[in-house]
């Protein structure tokens, strides 16, 4: 139903454009446009049965000629006379089509072009030769040289028409296509933070257990304390279960993201792309009018984005929190001894001195929500500080001013990060 639906808004869509036309040779035979949009339609919806669909928009062309020459005042007899032979014009154009077109690959410009322009020189011969009723009209060579013309006019205004659809298709599919890779990428670079700082804690897990077991060895010495010896005991092996999740839920994430989705490689140039266009949409969902630039130095290839990624992304969006209403965000790049420096300039609300020295403890936040109350956890910038000194080698440092702005300088040596 949902297909012979379509076949008649588009035959409709003929119906209407029919009604840009000209009158070459009589008054009762009209070149038009429709037949260019018909083309076009029979060539992208293979799908369609050429011949039924003929027939429907014959029908509906005829119609709605008909409805209109009747609203202009024109008698019904006369009327069907000058519209019914427009339905054997349809009708032998989609026998032709099916004949010759339906199996041949779109690809193939110049012969679809000769087949199209061949349906439309013989349906407007028929369609002549009808109205005329009579043979001599086939020595009149002009005749033969205007529909040749038409025909090809119009097969090549097909052409281009089905080019430009197909290219824009092209267009949606490949910006499709670039949306869905930055949000894997995007996606990835957040588990591969959430791994890393699960990872981190299992190590102090690793710690906790080991010293609750010595405590609970410790405590059974003694006697009088029995109830502690078995809450130390218990505590030992609830920290031991956890931590056999932590490891469980590790492997599996990385799993995931070793087999299915991995990239093995990324240029910064991509990286830049990928945080500018999710940095926009996040700005706009915030409402606030901040301009964003990035400014690169050197491109370069590296195996290490997903960390460089999740770096980013927390100062960026720590920079974006600074920021009340309005202002600018800038990510600068460049390659100093052997080093690439990249900074990221805010003209937010700063940070004061005393809290500069805390930022990057664990837990430290001067982020709340004033509607609930809420405090935010604070790992962002510990996160930030431990993938750049344990993962990458380097070092972050953080000048800032109250109500002028922040800079974090992020120092990573060349060797560590390309490839």
């Amino acid at each position: 139903m949902d297909k012979i639906k379509r076949m008649f808004l588009f035959a409709l869509a003929v119906a209407v454009t029919s009604q840009l036309y000209i009158n070459p040779f009589m008054e009762d035979f009209r070149v038009s446009f429709s037949v260019v949009l018909f083309s076009v339609i029979l060539t992208l919806n293979k799908n369609f049965n050429s011949i039924f669909f003929s027939i429907i928009t014959g029908v509906v062309v005829f119609l709605f000629r008909s409805l209109l020459l009747i609203l202009s005042g024109l008698k019904v007899s006369n009327i069907l006379s000058i519209t019914y032979p427009s339905i054997l014009f349809y009708i032998i154009f989609g026998i032709l089509f099916y004949l010759l077109i339906t199996e041949i690959n779109n690809k193939k410009v110049i012969k679809l072009g000769i087949y199209l322009a061949i349906c439309d020189f013989f349906s407007n011969f028929m369609e002549i030769f009808l109205r005329i009723n009579k043979k001599g009209f086939m020595d009149n060579y002009d005749i033969i040289k205007i529909l040749i013309f038409v025909a090809l006019l119009r097969s090549f205004l097909a052409i281009l028409l089905i080019s430009i659809i197909k290219y824009y298709k092209l267009l949606v599919i490949k910006e499709e296509h670039e949306n869905r890779y930055r949000r894997l990428v995007l996606l990835v670079s957040s588990l591969k933070s959430e791994i890393y700082f699960m990872k981190r804690n299992s190590d102090y897990i690793e710690k906790v257990m080991g010293d609750s077991y010595k405590l609970y060895e410790g405590l059974s010495q003694k006697d009088d304390i029995k109830k502690l010896k078995e809450l130390s005991l218990s505590v030992a092996s609830d920290i031991h279960e956890i931590k056999k999740d932590y490891i469980r839920v590790i492997k599996g994430v990385e799993d995931i993201m070793g087999n299915k989705i991995q990239y093995e490689k990324m240029s910064l140039v991509d990286i830049f792309d990928i945080l500018e266009k999710s940095t926009r949409k996040f700005i706009n969902k915030e409402k606030k009018d901040i301009n964003i630039s990035f400014k690169l130095g050197k491109n370069f290839f590296t195996k290490k984005h997903y960390g460089l990624i999740s770096v980013f992304r927390n100062l960026i969006n720590n920079a974006i929190e600074s920021i009340e209403d309005s202002g600018d965000i800038i990510i600068e790049h460049s390659l100093e001894n052997n080093n690439h420096i990249f900074k990221i300039i805010d003209t937010g609300a700063g940070i004061k001195k005393r809290d500069i020295n805390h930022i990057f403890k664990p837990g430290f936040s001067t982020k709340f929500n004033k509607l609930t109350g809420d405090v935010n956890r604070g790992l962002g910038l510990t996160l930030v500080k431990d993938i750049i000194e344990n993962y990458y080698n380097g070092n972050i440092k953080i000048k800032s001013i109250i109500n002028s702005g922040t800079v974090f300088i992020v120092t990573l040596p060349q060797n560590e990060l390309e490839v």
